[in-house]
């Protein structure tokens, strides 16, 4: 679904029972745990109530939770990401192909390809790759598709979906040696930029009305590239 505009999942805080509306920018707002959804200051305030129980397993339970904070709110952005990219391909078919509402089995289809568990596959494909390969190809799709027609094999909704999954599946291993290659460019930009202002301050005095940490800053990075 949507929310001003943007893809979201819908939840109620386990603590204090609000609806709230969860986006790829608002994740970190969010915990999910124990198979409820809570906002973070919620779940927070929760751990440190309970924490102070005189029930030893409830306070045994909730002391380990604050002991593992961090690696529960990893674990519950891992979760929550994976639901809003299902959610934002969701809104992209139906935006790409002019739906109203997803086959059931076409969607059962895409689960099957999140899990790796789609004839012919060896490993899933994440949902945001999924939804970038789409949108990267759809232009193509769309151009295969209107090929087919002009030869007679027009295809129902249904049956495009199917066969569009199927291209998008097949391509997915050349998908990930192009993004391998374009981690690899993006390295060597960045380094190229960091040679560039090392060789701006080779040699220079750095100017006086410099603030500390951005000579700091300088010298880390110096010692980046160098070793």
């Amino acid at each position: 679904m949507r929310y001003n505009g943007k893809s979201v999942i819908k939840r109620k805080c386990g603590k204090c029972g609000e609806t709230f509306y969860i986006d790829k920018d608002s994740i970190n707002k969010a915990v999910y745990y124990d198979k409820k959804t809570y906002h973070s200051e919620c779940f927070e305030e929760i751990s440190y109530k309970r924490a102070k129980s005189k029930n030893t397993r409830i306070y045994s339970k909730w002391i380990w939770i604050l002991e593992n904070m961090n690696t529960i709110k990893k674990e519950s952005y891992t979760h929550l990401k994976t639901a809003v990219y299902k959610e934002e391909v969701y809104d992209f078919i139906k935006d790409a192909y002019d739906l109203t509402v997803i086959p059931t089995c076409v969607w059962q289809k895409i689960s099957d390809i999140y899990a790796g568990a789609f004839r012919g596959m060896t490993k899933g494909i994440p949902p945001e790759y999924l939804l970038d390969m789409w949108r990267r190809k759809i232009n193509m799709l769309n151009g295969i598709a209107e090929k087919n027609s002009a030869k007679g094999r027009e295809m129902n909704p249904d049956n495009r979906l199917n066969y569009d999954l199927s291209v998008l599946v097949n391509k997915y291993d050349s998908y990930l040696k192009w993004l391998e290659k374009q981690k690899i460019i993006q390295a060597e930009m960045t380094l190229e930029n960091n040679e560039n202002i090392v060789q701006k301050y080779i040699g220079q005095d750095i100017p006086e009305n410099n603030e500390k940490e951005e000579k700091e800053d300088i010298t880390d990075l110096i010692d980046d590239i160098f070793g």
